[in-house]
């Protein structure tokens, strides 16, 4: 592997399928309930939520997601596979319209461009992790430590959807909003805002709980000539 800088940062980073200002911090309200009974039954789903993905040990399931670039009035529509494994391990493997991995494990983000043999990385301390927008998923965070939740209108299928703005002034984005199955309390869709204006739709199928997944499926078996990026090779050329 070799490291290098690229003759094309801003493009490529503007072709990443997830915004890395919802992944950085260096990748996750309308009106309040009134009253006391109303503020127990969020306060009952939070707490569900919560218990939902202490318990869980591994999980997988497909997404769908669009993302919306405001600046250029465009959208990315993409899909894929997601495997979460305790206490750190994620993996978002998008298969269409082009393929990349986005693996974090505990202490780093890593987002590889097979097309390009790139791959970029950055480290995630205790000071940056509560900005990762989807730790939460594999119960890295608590939700009512890095969130101040609001409850919202349930969708027009039913789920739960709750409002989470992020407590950290460093989080990369402004808001999150999640739509919770009311029988399993998982979480079945996220929309994501980033401080620009942009805005990213994922949508969770066919969720499976698993016991424990094979230890490659958070490896990632790199080119010798994978050019390797952080975060400052995408500042304006010098």
């Amino acid at each position: 592997m070799k490291v290098r800088c690229s003759d094309s940062r801003r493009q490529q980073i503007r072709q990443l399928r997830l915004p890395i200002s919802c992944l950085l911090a260096v990748f996750i309200g309308m009106m309040g309930f009134i009253g006391d009974s109303r503020a127990l039954e969020l306060g009952t789903l939070i707490d569900r939520i919560q218990a939902t993905y202490d318990r869980m040990q591994a999980l997988t399931a497909d997404f769908q997601q669009v993302a919306t670039l405001t600046s250029i009035n465009r959208q990315q529509f993409s899909s894929g596979r997601l495997y979460i494994e305790k206490p750190h391990w994620i993996r978002w493997e998008y298969d269409n319209p082009e393929k990349q991995t986005i693996l974090y494990n505990g202490s780093a983000l890593r987002i590889y461009t097979p097309k390009r043999r790139q791959l970029l990385q950055s480290a995630i301390d205790e000071s940056t992790r509560s900005s990762v927008a989807l730790l939460f998923l594999a119960g890295v965070v608590k939700l009512r430590d890095v969130f101040a939740i609001t409850a919202l209108p349930e969708t027009e299928t039913g789920q739960m959807l709750i409002r989470l703005l992020p407590r950290s002034r460093l989080a990369g984005f402004t808001e999150l909003r999640a739509a919770i199955n009311p029988r399993s309390y998982f979480i079945e869709g996220l929309w994501i805002h980033d401080p620009i204006g942009n805005f990213t739709e994922i949508r969770l199928s066919t969720l499976t709980l698993h016991a424990t997944l094979p230890a490659h499926t958070f490896e990632l078996d790199l080119p010798p000539d994978t050019e390797i990026l952080s975060p400052s090779d995408f500042a304006s050329p010098q």
